[in-house]
């Protein structure tokens, strides 16, 4: 009898591919693709529906005569219609307030700041011009732009000293020049900053220095500009630098060393001096 042999099956599993590759991420992306696509084409008809036909004659010139359309008259009328903004409550390129500009200023305020600087300035230069008494201090009045605005500085002269010597009392004719400053200063919105400065002459005692002397002095200053036209709270700080600061080109112990200065400060720099403050109170110990 013939040895019999256990039957061998063979089981063939085939691999479902096609469902199973539908699972995968491929089409996610493409769907993704599809999604930003079809965003940008209905954001591209909802421009071109609120905007005016300037605007869709515009881009149309711009893809049938090239980007040197932009250089024509029409182009450069529709590039100043775009900065205004060419939708309805658009405010185009315009940097909202604390956008753009030196310490986030904006540049068209900052340009308007320092023409009304400006201006002050040639206000006061004509007031000196004018005025019969105040003619004659013409040459000891100075005025220059810094990086902190607008500096005013009122000089001794031999015949016009500005206070007592060796005392901060002030000089009749000098309440007059600083009267006529406060009047134009007063009508800007910018604060002001007030320095007192002697030459290097040295007391004899150490009691009383050029220190005391020049803060008294930067102090009786303010005091009459505040009476004089300054608003409450324009002035916001006064110093006394003593012979520290000597007219460029001056020998420290020039008498025209001994003057006042009146710094204007532009908005960018008031900002920083804000920025300034709280950077060191953030560093201060507890």
């Amino acid at each position: 009898m013939a040895e019999q042999h256990p039957e061998v099956k063979i089981i063939v599993k085939k691999k479902k591919g096609g469902h199973a590759a539908a699972h995968g991420g491929a089409w996610k992306v493409a769907y993704a693709d599809l999604v930003t696509a079809m965003m940008a084409f209905f954001l591209l008809m909802w421009l071109l529906n609120s905007g005016s036909a300037e605007v869709k004659k515009s881009i149309s010139k711009h893809f049938a005569e090239g980007p040197g359309f932009w250089d024509t008259t029409s182009g450069k009328e529709m590039i100043e219609t775009y900065n205004k903004g060419i939708l309805p409550g658009g405010r185009g390129m315009s940097p909202l307030p604390g956008e753009g500009g030196e310490g986030g200023l904006d540049p068209a305020a900052m340009e308007k700041e320092r023409a009304a600087m400006e201006e002050t300035a040639t206000s006061i230069e004509q007031a000196f011009k004018q005025d019969k008494l105040l003619q004659a201090f013409q040459d000891q009045i100075s005025m220059d732009f810094t990086e902190e605005g607008l500096r005013i500085q009122i000089q001794d002269k031999a015949a016009h000293v500005l206070f007592d010597s060796g005392s901060s009392k002030v000089k009749p004719y000098t309440l007059s020049i600083l009267k006529e400053i406060a009047m134009e200063l007063g009508k800007l919105p910018n604060r002001v900053v007030i320095g007192g400065h002697t030459d290097a002459q040295k007391y004899a005692s150490q009691a009383y220095t050029n220190w005391e002397l020049s803060s008294e002095r930067a102090n009786a200053a303010r005091r009459v500009l505040e009476s004089s036209g300054l608003k409450e709270g324009q002035v916001c700080r006064t110093t006394g630098y003593a012979d520290t600061t000597p007219l460029e080109g001056h020998d420290p112990k020039d008498p025209q060393n001994r003057r006042i200065s009146i710094v204007v400060l532009s908005a960018a720099t008031e900002q920083a001096e804000v920025k300034r403050q709280k950077s060191k109170g953030s560093r201060d110990f507890k």
